[in-house]
């Protein structure tokens, strides 16, 4: 019984999460943001809800931290691979890249998790 109410949340605030983040990026300019806005919030909202209520605030917690040091090394990825794709070509500059999003994303994650 606890997992199909547990499956009943998760749908119920996915759903809402996700059309909350659309009217949000419906408002932004460009457009083009409106998908990024839409799918990751929610869909991390609503995980870390449902995990909230099946496994307690503690494994909330680490999970989010997660999020966010994976957040700070996207915001690295982005930003070397728009100089390095460039430079390096796509295979390379991916590569160098991953690298820019893995290191940042480490040590947030290291710092704030032990």
């Amino acid at each position: 019984m606890k997992d199909i109410l547990l499956l009943g949340v998760r749908v119920v605030a996915g759903g809402t999460l996700v059309v909350a983040f659309a009217m949000l990026a419906d408002t932004l300019k460009p457009r083009t943001f409106a998908g990024l806005f839409g799918a990751a919030p929610s869909v991390a909202t609503a995980s870390l809800l449902v995990s909230g209520l099946a496994m307690g605030a503690s494994k909330d917690e680490r999970y989010a931290t997660g999020m966010i040091a994976g957040a700070i090394g996207l915001i690295g990825y982005s930003l070397a691979a728009a100089f390095a794709v460039k430079h390096l070509g796509a295979v390379a500059g991916s590569i160098v890249a991953w690298v820019a999003w893995i290191l940042p994303a480490a040590a947030v994650f290291w710092f704030f998790a032990r």
